[in-house]
């Protein structure tokens, strides 16, 4: 007998034995799965997939999804996944509540904050310094006010060019900047994707 052939006949052996005993009939498949694998010798199985979710099977689609993905995109999401379990429960709590905001916004304000996501990457340092002092400030107003802020911001956008700037005077903010940074802020409420910040 081989090596190869009595390492097999180890494991049918374990295998046979483990299941007298009924042990492995109420293990998941995974589980079952890695005491085949290490009664054989070889790496568990949880060290080569994605940790799977305790809570039911995986739906074929999304199986599908992850057999189709590169090496480097499942590596992504497997770093993405040890990040979420790393955060205290309350901050997975606070993420998950940004999540379900999110969703809860209708589809047009979504896109609009996903062009001003992209707006940002093209920005210099100075043009992130007027964005985070107008979000500072935003984060500082109560709840309420800063409701009130958002909804006239979005009404200026519907504005032709001349009556959004006298309607922006009106705003106490908008009055402290100079001039280049009133640019900038206005670049940053009401420019369409892929248009340049103005000092460049």
């Amino acid at each position: 007998m081989t090596l190869r052939t009595c390492r097999f006949a180890r494991t049918i052996i374990l295998a046979v034995f483990l299941l007298s005993f009924g042990i492995l009939l109420p293990l998941p498949g995974t589980a079952f799965a890695d005491v085949l694998a290490r009664a054989a010798g070889e790496e568990a199985a949880e060290s080569i997939a994605p940790d799977r979710p305790r809570w039911g099977p995986i739906p074929p689609e999304r199986l599908e999804r992850w057999r189709a993905m590169s090496p480097e995109e499942r590596e992504r999401i497997r770093e993405r996944y040890r990040r979420w379990k790393e955060l205290s429960p309350e901050q997975q709590a606070r993420i998950m509540e940004r999540k379900r905001r999110w969703r809860e916004l209708p589809e047009e304000q979504r896109s609009y904050l996903r062009d001003r996501r992209e707006l940002m990457k093209g920005a210099g340092p100075e043009d992130r310094v007027v964005v985070r002092k107008f979000f500072d400030r935003m984060r500082s107003l109560p709840p309420g006010d800063r409701s009130a802020s958002r909804q006239q911001i979005w009404e200026w956008r519907s504005l032709p060019q001349g009556e959004r700037e006298e309607a922006m005077r009106s705003w106490p903010f908008y009055r402290e900047l100079s001039e280049p940074e009133r640019e900038t802020l206005r670049w940053f409420l009401f420019a369409r994707p892929g248009e340049r910040p103005p000092r460049e």
